[in-house]
This record gives C-alpha cells, sequence and structure tokens, in this order.
C-alpha cells in the first residue's frame, strides 16, 4: 500500500479559533488605515494571511493595489498581537476527534502535514495550548506561497527536502473545511476530505460544487474516516 501525504488545514479544521484571529487582523487592518475595519467570516475563510490583509486594503484602502511593504508591516503587527494573545486565549480549541485523526494517519504509516493560510508565526502561536504541533511531519504556511492554490505543491517540495519522498497526486488528500479547500483540491487534482461545520445550505453547495472526495460533519468516528481515505 502506497505512503499518503495528508494535508491538514487548521482554523475551522482541527482548530477553533472563535473570532480572535479575525478580530485581530481587523485591529491591525484598522491600526493601519486609521480607520475602524471589520472583517466577516466569508473574507477570510480559506484564504493566506496575506491574501486577506490584500483584500482588505484593496476594499478599504482606497486607490492603487496595496505594496508588500503595506502588506508586510500589517502582517508583522498582526502576529505580534497573536503571539501576545492566543497562548493565554480560551477560546482557542481542538475540535473533537482532531488530534485523533491526525495520530490515526501516523498509525497507517502516512505522513500528516499542516497545511494553512496562516503565517508560521500565527500558526505556532495559535497551537501553542495544544498538543498538534509536535504530530506533523513539517507544516506549509501562508508565508510559503504566492496564494493558497500554490501550497499542495509547495508541500511536495518539502516532503522531497524533508523526508526525501515523492508523493503523486492521488497519494495525497487534503483535510479542510471551506469551499476553497475543495477548490484548492480540485485544482491540483488532490482528494479532499472536507469537514463542513456550518449549517448554511450555500455554504454546503458550494462545497458540494467541486466534488470532494468525501465531506463530513465532524471528526467524532475517527475508525471510519481513515476507511474513507482509505479508499481513495
Amino acid at each position: 500500500m502506497s505512503r499518503k501525504l495528508v494535508l491538514f488545514d487548521l482554523d475551522g479544521t482541527l482548530i477553533s479559533p472563535g473570532t480572535l484571529a479575525r478580530e485581530t487582523l481587523a485591529e491591525a487592518v484598522s491600526h493601519f488605515l486609521g480607520r475602524t475595519v471589520e472583517l466577516t467570516f466569508y473574507e477570510v475563510a480559506g484564504f493566506t494571511d496575506p491574501i486577506i490583509v490584500r483584500n482588505a486594503l484593496v476594499r478599504h484602502g482606497g486607490d492603487g493595489q496595496p505594496s508588500k511593504r503595506d502588506i508586510d508591516a500589517i502582517l508583522d503587527s498582526f502576529l505580534d498581537l497573536v503571539e501576545q494573545r492566543f497562548p493565554a486565549a480560551k477560546t482557542v480549541k481542538v475540535f473533537p476527534g482532531a488530534e485523533e485523526l491526525v495520530r490515526a494517519c501516523q498509525d497507517e504509516n502516512w505522513v500528516p502535514a499542516l497545511l494553512t493560510g496562516n503565517m508560521e508565526r500565527g500558526a505556532r502561536a495559535k497551537m501553542a495550548n495544544t498538543n498538534l504541533l509536535d504530530l506533523f511531519a513539517f507544516g506549509v504556511f501562508g508565508d510559503d506561497g504566492n496564494s493558497r492554490e500554490d501550497l499542495p505543491w509547495v508541500a511536495r517540495e518539502k516532503a522531497w527536502d524533508i523526508l526525501h519522498e515523492s508523493f503523486l497526486p492521488e497519494q495525497m488528500i487534503l483535510v479542510g473545511d471551506t469551499p476553497n479547500d475543495a477548490r484548492i483540491a480540485s485544482m491540483n487534482t488532490i482528494n479532499a476530505l472536507i469537514v463542513c461545520r456550518r449549517e448554511e445550505a450555500d455554504w454546503r453547495q458550494a462545497i458540494k460544487r467541486y466534488n470532494p472526495a468525501w465531506m463530513v460533519e465532524d471528526f467524532m468516528d475517527v475508525p471510519a474516516l481513515i476507511s474513507m481515505m482509505k479508499s481513495g
């Protein structure tokens, strides 16, 4: 049986960060612009931190394309706040079954890796009080590619650099929670396991539009999830 590279998203998939991350990022953008900016769930879900900031500046920052310097300045401010606030945050929770699913992948001799739109500093701060970080062979972060679409290919390169293993798309599974995760898996011709934690019919239909290999409501039945993933 061939090895699998299982790429786990973070926010909404493995952990619930509450609204703290979105509010903190909006605070950093607001401070930079000098006026209050609010970010909705739909503006942040499934995107990388640099893309979220760029889009926020396009919507709220006036004419012209944001410069990399401005985006980096906001991200630095945001990450400083994340590192201050998240390790002590009571609102960050690991979803039931999430840690068990990652460990079950290890038991199958698969390679679990983190694939998230968070910047690396932010992802590490969010997982500071969990047992998750040490479970992954490596991580792919929002600062590793120009867009989220690039990250599965970055993961293949990191697997070769770190593990000296090559994974074909059919050996890869992306585990996420948003329509964008399903879309990116489809674009990269890899299977997707999407946990749909929202009840809105439009959200579910948006996920189904990209034909993920599997869509579930939670990670409570880990043996069943592993059985499904073996079939892909």
